[in-house]
């Protein structure tokens, strides 16, 4: 599997339905979205990883731990990879190595992670807060797991969180406040940052949630004085309509927009991380086929070289150690792989000279047979007999 060169689904921006507004924070945050994911993405390998993640992760909701994430993996992929389907019992010796069941749980928690991403997107993308608030209370424990990988999904769910409880009422029926302008006025002198400080708007949302914004914007109301000519006195009416009206116009674009481009770039990042857990582990899995090809290739075996160029035979024995011990070859092979029956070794001998052997093993293993080539030009037939079993 590769991982995916092409560009996500950019979501759009939901929030305030004031043409303006909302069309400038769209566009704004595409080109900030843009800029910071587009070198991630161009450095992925192929479309078709993407789709991978797509049909594999459904049911990565439930996984909410490191044992849950390995055994989630073994059933999901073990026979692709020629793994066990389940996690060796006690009293069992484990078959899988505690590094390869690490790469298995971050790949898991990526792909969670990645699905997370995508389907918060899709719900703020819809405007969806039912859907929102669902995600966020049946993942509750998953999130405390993910979290021990993604230390900053903490904070972004919290602003997800903050944007579905401040939805207001719609449509807006209640009139609106002649003090309105007075209002937003007085807000965007008081706070005028979004984000970026520990006063701002996003910073408040993080930490106090829906509640703290509200408490900011009725405070603001009831300190804001109403002038009338020389005189100055209290805001009158309602605030309800004011506060609700600047949530859906000023405040809800621009939070729901900096939510969206921080998922997107999550999602970009553990696609990106989830490629490299996948690679690993494939790695692993094809190491482990070629070792136990390479323990059927063990033995001393008698070889028959015929050379077409001169149409000499030449016989020699040839010591095939266990794969731990290859390294006391000598000479050694450069490669040597086995897949199902077919055997393949490369030598590199001094002054240039390689010799490639392409093979095939037969008769329960008791025969390899094949041909040879090297960069000299001789060419030929290899016949070889098992003389004597491997030593472990």
């Amino acid at each position: 599997m590769c991982a995916s060169n092409g560009i996500p689904n950019v979501p759009r921006v939901v929030g305030a339905k004031s043409p303006d507004s909302s069309r400038y924070v769209r566009r704004w945050a595409f080109l900030v979205v843009a800029f910071l994911a587009w070198p991630h993405i161009l450095s992925a390998k192929d479309a078709d990883f993407t789709d991978f993640l797509r049909e594999t992760g459904s049911q990565t909701h439930a996984v909410a731990s490191d044992k849950d994430a390995t055994a989630f993996f073994l059933k999901t992929f073990g026979s692709s990879l020629e793994l066990p389907k389940r996690l060796p019992q006690r009293g069992q010796l484990p078959s899988i190595p505690n590094k390869i069941t690490q790469h298995m749980s971050l790949f898991t928690a990526n792909l969670a992670t990645w699905h997370l991403a995508n389907d918060l997107l899709t719900a703020l993308d819809h405007g969806e807060t039912a859907m929102i608030q669902s995600i966020l209370d049946s993942r509750q424990q998953q999130f405390e797991w993910l979290k021990q990988s993604q230390p900053d999904l903490p904070d972004t769910l919290a602003l997800v969180r903050a944007i579905a409880q401040l939805q207001p009422p719609e449509p807006l029926t209640q009139p609106l406040s002649p003090h309105y302008p007075l209002f937003t006025q007085f807000l965007h002198e008081q706070y005028p940052d979004w984000v970026g400080t520990e006063n701002s708007w996003l910073t408040l949302a993080q930490t106090e949630g829906a509640a703290g914004v509200r408490k900011r914007l009725r405070e603001a109301w009831d300190r804001q004085p109403a002038r009338d000519g020389r005189h100055e006195k209290p805001l009158q009416g309602d605030p309800a309509p004011s506060i609700n009206r600047f949530l859906r116009q000023s405040f809800l674009p621009i939070i729901t927009a900096s939510v969206q481009a921080t998922l997107l770039q999550l999602h970009v990042r553990n696609e990106q991380q989830a490629w490299r857990q996948w690679q690993a582990i494939q790695k692993w899995s094809e190491d482990q086929k070629n070792e136990k090809g390479l323990r059927r290739l063990c033995g001393t075996w008698q070889w028959l070289i015929h050379n077409h160029q001169n149409h000499s035979d030449h016989k020699t024995v040839m010591v095939y150690p266990p794969p731990s011990q290859y390294y006391r070859m000598d000479p050694q092979p450069a490669t040597i792989r086995v897949q199902g029956d077919t055997v393949y070794i490369r030598w590199e001998f001094p002054r240039g000279i390689v010799q490639e052997e392409s093979l095939l093993l037969s008769e329960k293993d008791q025969l390899l047979s094949g041909t040879f080539v090297n960069n000299l030009g001789p060419n030929g037939n290899i016949t070889g007999r098992r003389v004597k079993p491997c030593r472990e």
